[in-house]
């Protein structure tokens, strides 16, 4: 039932009115035309889903993969509204196997795929955003890669000017969506569920707004300046 509540929440908030929307997304919605489509397609992936919960505290009452999926119909609402084609991986509390997530991406040859996972450590004092891109292991590193880690910088700095949180920096991981995609591919750490502070925020519908719009941006400011 909260499973069902979340995401009906999800949807309503991104179809309705822009109170707690960053203004840019209210001049979207204030428009009599849309913009022009963009060309690009997206790939929006919520971690986890079905049997795979991801970070989980019954004491809490959270479920990492309920906040995945919010957000990430956010996150498309914010891509649709700026123009652009979007693909989610998963659009329910379905398991996706990772190797399924990486094809969704590759079959569609989409131009760009990202992950959005809420972050979890042992030390209940951590808190901030993390932007991961693939660690390859070639010097100079492929064109992909180099793509890879300007889209994270993008997204790393729109999230932490919308949302005020703590930047933990740009990294490189060997996570599967992002080491088997064939586009420029990031993971999105979008806040510690571990940090009580933190996790209140990250329930709050506005809030997830604010990291949906931050991601949105960041992805625009990045293909606005390939497509110079």
């Amino acid at each position: 039932m909260k499973y069902i509540f979340l995401v009906l929440l999800a949807c309503f908030v991104s179809a309705c009115g822009n109170r707690g929307i960053p203004p840019e997304i209210s001049a979207l919605h204030e428009q009599k035309k849309p913009p022009p489509p963009k060309l690009e397609t997206i790939i929006v992936d919520a971690g986890h889903g079905g049997k795979d919960g991801g970070s989980i505290s019954k004491r809490d009452n959270y479920e990492e993969k309920e906040l995945t999926l919010a957000t990430a119909f956010l996150i498309r609402s914010c891509l649709n509204q700026l123009g652009y084609k979007t693909v989610m991986t998963r659009n329910q509390d379905t398991f996706v196997p990772l190797d399924t997530r990486a094809e969704i991406a590759n079959t569609l040859d989409a131009d760009l795929f990202v992950s959005i996972h809420y972050n979890y450590s042992p030390n209940s004092d951590a808190k901030g955003v993390e932007v991961y891109y693939y660690k390859e292991e070639k010097n100079p590193p492929s064109t992909r890669i180099v793509k890879s880690k300007t889209l994270g910088d993008n997204v790393l700095k729109k999230i932490i000017s919308t949302t005020g949180a703590e930047s933990r920096g740009l990294k490189q991981a060997n996570f599967a969506v992002i080491r088997e995609t064939r586009m420029p591919a990031i993971l999105v750490e979008a806040g510690f569920l571990s940090n009580q502070h933190e996790r209140e925020k990250v329930r709050d519908p506005k809030y997830q707004r604010s990291i949906a719009w931050g991601i949105a941006n960041g992805i625009d400011r990045y293909l606005e300046s390939h497509r110079k």
